[in-house]
């Protein structure tokens, strides 16, 4: 009975602890896809510039 709790325990605690990885990991490339330029897109980003 003991070890079946505590099987539930450490599953719920490595899967928040999955989600929070998988949360900062989408953050992650979606903060670097929005800031990267695609390279069909460079002379018009130029253009802007000027």
């Amino acid at each position: 009975m003991t070890n079946n709790t505590s099987n539930n325990k450490n599953r719920l605690i490595f899967r928040i602890i999955f989600l929070l990885f998988l949360a900062i990991v989408i953050w992650f490339l979606y903060d670097l896809a929005r800031q990267t330029t695609a390279p069909w897109n460079k002379k018009k980003q130029i253009e802007r510039a000027f």
